[in-house]
């Protein structure tokens, strides 16, 4: 969903800068401006400063800063998008949204309303008579619902959810879109029946769909909700919404596959636990557990299966650039029994005996290094997930483990993880430099967007050309993009990440700028980014022995003299 730049600049407007950022940071007042330990990187001296004149906050230790949007976007790992909805319904703001990309306001929250309504149902058929099987079947799996605080509920049979929303006016085609009713086999009927549930939600909390198990012998044993227009099951870690502030503290994630793994560790007390819901990690959902915490931690079934989708999982998240460490669990054994059986503090030891991936894949074969063709082909799968990494000093460390267990030379390894890696489709970013931004181009941006401000008349007479790097162009860009939109102030947070990270030293570093520094750098960039360039070219031109070359040069350098005497 795109906004408006009138309904972004209301919604940043009407939202006090200094009681979200208090939500997550405890602040003290400092003269005009609060201060306080920042919550991106760990200190012991407050850092982090927020300034309710500009709506902006700063940290001098970690070099992080924005306005609100950014600081949502950053503490939370959301969309932007996600940043502007989540404060505009805390101001009671109604967003309508542009109508250029995505889906309607009105009908999103038409589908969230109809989704959780449907939650409240289960909850309720849970808590009643028709709930007691399943509370039964809890109970024989030692699950206390309290415990976990996720939300389990009961879908009873004989759609009886289709007439309970029938009941409150809800069309079948809402239903439907909403995923709840299955509609295209003949007449409606629900989709999850005598089914115990998992409410799956946003990174807001909101419930977008439902993980369902199936109490007797119904297949699938495990039913997820379809894919609608507020449910992307690649884009969703189950139970992310309430683990990050656990994450966030502990400085570690820990991934697993199923929903009973989930509850079992949460109800343990590992609340930073979050799970694919059963299906195989995607790009975005490693970035969203790398977003949780600095540590991140596999943990899959103890099988066959199990071992090769957490080396798999692990693989995904090297390319993003993480270093994963993978948990061993017991042969046969999954988290949910582990923890059952064993109890927390051997779980807590599991983790700290975790392996980095390629050790865990040594683990498997019991550290015992076999010969001839076996041991080429153990070289090349470790050197493959060696290479995963987009992280250069990751993925070194990784070689040299392969070296110490293969034995194999550091040169050889090296020629054959560049063979494997130029053949090997990368599931991660593609790995280049960040980029810098020179001195000169810092301060004309910084003019172009002084106390956060768009000076449209500075913006409009810059040219891509003024500016010496890549990265400053591409700030140029997106500058002019919010102003071609209608934006008056700069809003960093719906730029790229790379691109507003980079912000937080440019937009609000410069307070104001006279009228009379504006024309002195104009001048400047005329002269030195424009004249002089083009200076040496017709002195090159002139010492040519091209007479018609020379002459229009002549012409040329005279029409600049005299321009520069006006």
């Amino acid at each position: 969903m795109l906004y408006s730049a009138g309904e972004v600049e209301l919604v940043k407007n009407s939202t006090d800068i200094v009681s979200v950022v208090q939500q997550y940071v405890q602040l003290k007042r400092a003269g005009n401006s609060w201060k306080g330990l920042c919550p991106f990187h760990k200190e012991k001296t407050p850092s982090f400063i927020v300034f309710p004149a500009t709506g902006t906050w700063k940290c001098f230790g970690c070099g992080a800063g924005g306005d609100v949007f950014e600081f949502l976007k950053k503490i939370k790992n959301q969309e932007f998008p996600e940043a502007v909805e989540e404060l505009a319904e805390a101001a009671g703001i109604t967003l309508k949204g542009d109508g250029t990309s995505g889906l309607s306001a009105g009908l999103s929250k038409g589908l969230f309303e109809i989704v959780d309504e449907a939650h409240r149902f289960f909850r309720k058929c849970f808590a009643g008579p028709e709930g007691s099987k399943v509370r039964a079947y809890l109970k024989g799996r030692d699950i206390d619902p309290a415990e976990s605080g996720i939300g389990i509920g009961y879908a009873p049979g004989g759609n009886a959810l289709l007439k309970h929303l029938r009941s409150l006016n809800y069309s079948v085609s809402v239903m439907g879109d909403a995923g709840l009713v299955i509609t295209d086999r003949g007449d409606p009927y629900d989709r999850f029946r005598e089914r115990l549930t998992f409410p799956i939600l946003d990174r807001r909390g909101r419930v977008v769909s439902f993980g369902a198990r199936a109490l007797g012998d119904a297949v699938p044993k495990y039913l997820n909700g379809p894919e609608t227009a507020i449910y992307r099951k690649g884009s969703f870690l189950y139970g992310y919404s309430t683990a990050l502030k656990a994450a966030r503290e502990s400085g570690i994630a820990i991934l697993v596959e199923g929903y009973f793994d989930h509850a079992r560790l949460v109800s343990a007390g590992f609340s930073e636990t979050v799970a694919t819901s059963g299906t195989a990690l995607t790009k975005k959902q490693a970035k969203n557990l790398m977003g949780m915490a600095e540590k991140q931690y596999i943990c899959y079934d103890g099988d066959s299966a199990g071992r090769k989708a957490a080396v798999k999982a692990a693989e995904i998240l090297l390319a993003q650039g993480a270093y994963p460490m993978i948990v061993r669990l017991p042969d046969g054994m999954d988290p949910d029994d582990f923890v059952k059986n064993r109890g927390r503090e051997a779980f807590e030891e599991l983790l700290r005996s975790a392996y980095d991936p390629v050790s865990f894949c040594v683990s498997l074969i019991d550290g015992k290094l076999p010969e001839g063709p076996e041991r080429i082909r153990l070289a090349e799968r470790l050197l493959e997930v060696a290479v995963s990494s987009s992280n250069p000093l990751v993925e070194e460390d990784l070689q040299k483990k392969v070296e110490e267990f293969t034995g194999y030379s550091r040169d050889a390894l090296e020629k054959k993880g560049n063979e494997i890696r130029s053949s090997k489709e990368r599931t991660g970013y593609i790995r280049k430099s960040a980029g810098n931004l020179g001195s000169g181009d810092t301060i004309v941006l910084r003019v172009a967007t002084a106390g956060g401000v768009y000076n449209t008349e500075f913006v409009d007479f810059l040219r891509t050309d003024d500016l010496t790097t890549e990265l400053g162009v591409r700030l140029l860009n997106a500058f002019r993009g919010q102003i071609d939109r209608g934006f008056s102030s700069v809003v960093p947070a719906e730029f790229p990440d790379d691109l507003s990270a980079r912000c937080a030293d440019i937009v609000w570093a410069l307070e104001g700028v006279s009228p009379q520094e504006i024309q002195k750098l104009k001048r400047d960039i005329t002269r030195k980014r424009r004249e002089l360039p083009r200076l040496r070219e017709l002195q090159e031109d002139l010492a040519s022995s091209d007479p018609e070359r020379k002459a229009i040069a002549l012409e040329e350098f005279a029409d600049m003299k005299a321009e520069d005497e006006r």
